[in-house]
């Protein structure tokens, strides 16, 4: 799982929150639990299915701390990111700034481009001093130019090495646009190649284009994600790690320990055995509950009605701290419960003790 001592650390925060004890089911039953596996971004309005291939990354490396938007809830994945931004987040990941704090190396000064009061000037600072950050020409950084891919790989390979990982060299022949990597790049580029953190879109690397927010948090993750010692450390992408929500709480890299390719883990699922166990959370998911329910809240409870339409007609009350959520996009806690119809058409209720502690809503 994560390696590198700061991520995994805060990871591990998360990891450890034990399981909620939330304890759900519609009917007398109250020994089932259910946690909501989202096709989107918890964190972020704008990292939607558009961006399938990067919402989990993105959403475990901002519980992390590693990546932050807006302050307005969004990442804006599509833009570039500078230069001084690439450095700051890899500085997040691998605390380079606390290693220069502890004493691990004297610094040697920042770039003439990059003041002392910069959000970035500490990490930029500490970048330089252990030779993951260069200047652009000259002593300057160029701090709020955009960098390029093939410079986002270089500054991640150094900074890889300065954690002594080392990677084996490889090859770019696969790629139609290999010819345009820059002969300073090459090797930063071919070792990421080979150990699975880049892999190209469409057979091109597209060195001299901008990277976007989405494809650098991408690439931090597998990066951070890299299994195995020394020259042989590679990124394998496995199915069965997840993340998912239980009520308002997030938790990250879950391996699914009864993981069946054949099924698809979405939405709301009943599950069991969350366990943390030497820094890894798994758990056992068995099978997808529809979220079909409509109710009535009042006065603190909920008058659920059987989606059958059986005309079963089921009273609960709502336990203190009651949480309500909406599955929509973004995944997120609702200031109270609400009755059914408007803008959430259908919801479904986890009970602890014969008592709703978490409401589930969708608009669908």
């Amino acid at each position: 799982m994560i390696r590198t001592r700061k991520l995994l650390a805060t990871l591990l925060v998360v990891a450890v929150i034990a399981a909620s004890g939330l304890t759900t089911a519609y009917a007398t039953d109250t020994t089932q639990t259910y946690a909501y596996l989202p096709d989107h971004s918890v964190s972020f309005y704008d990292v939607d299915e558009r961006y399938a291939w990067a919402y989990r990354q993105i959403d475990t490396l901002a519980v992390a701390g590693v990546v932050q938007g807006g302050g307005d809830h969004l990442f804006r994945p599509g833009s570039p990111i500078t230069r001084a931004d690439l450095i700051l987040m890899l500085d997040r990941a691998y605390g380079m700034s606390n290693a220069l704090d502890n004493g691990a190396i004297d610094a040697r000064g920042s770039f003439v481009d990059v003041p002392g009061y910069a959000y970035y000037s500490k990490a930029v600072t500490a970048a330089k001093a252990f030779g993951v950050a260069t200047g652009a020409g000259g002593d300057r950084f160029l701090p709020q130019q955009n960098i390029t891919r093939q410079d986002a790989m270089v500054f991640l390979k150094r900074t890889l090495d300065w954690t002594r990982l080392q990677l084996q060299p490889g090859s770019l022949a696969a790629f139609f646009d290999a010819d345009q990597v820059a002969p300073y790049a090459r090797e930063a580029v071919g070792a990421l190649v080979r150990a699975g953190v880049i892999g190209g879109a469409n057979g091109r690397l597209s060195p001299n284009a901008p990277i976007t927010r989405a494809e650098i948090a991408v690439m931090l993750y597998r990066a951070t994600h890299l299994q195995g010692r020394g020259s042989a450390a590679a990124y394998q992408d496995r199915k069965d790690i997840v993340n998912l929500c239980i009520g308002a709480r997030s938790y990250c890299d879950v391996v699914i320990e009864n993981y069946d390719p054949t099924k698809r883990y979405t939405k709301l699922m009943r599950y069991s055995g969350l366990r943390q166990e030497n820094g890894v959370t798994y758990v056992t998911l068995e099978y997808a509950q529809p979220i079909d329910c409509t109710t009535v809240y009042d006065d603190g409870v909920f008058t659920l009605y059987d989606p059958a339409g059986s005309g079963m007609v089921l009273s609960y009350p709502a336990a203190p701290g009651c949480v309500a959520v909406d599955v929509d996009e973004p995944y997120h806690q609702l200031r109270e419960p609400v009755s059914t119809g408007g803008a959430y058409r259908h919801c479904f209720p986890s009970l602890v003790d014969g008592e709703v502690a978490v409401m589930y809503y969708t608009s669908a």
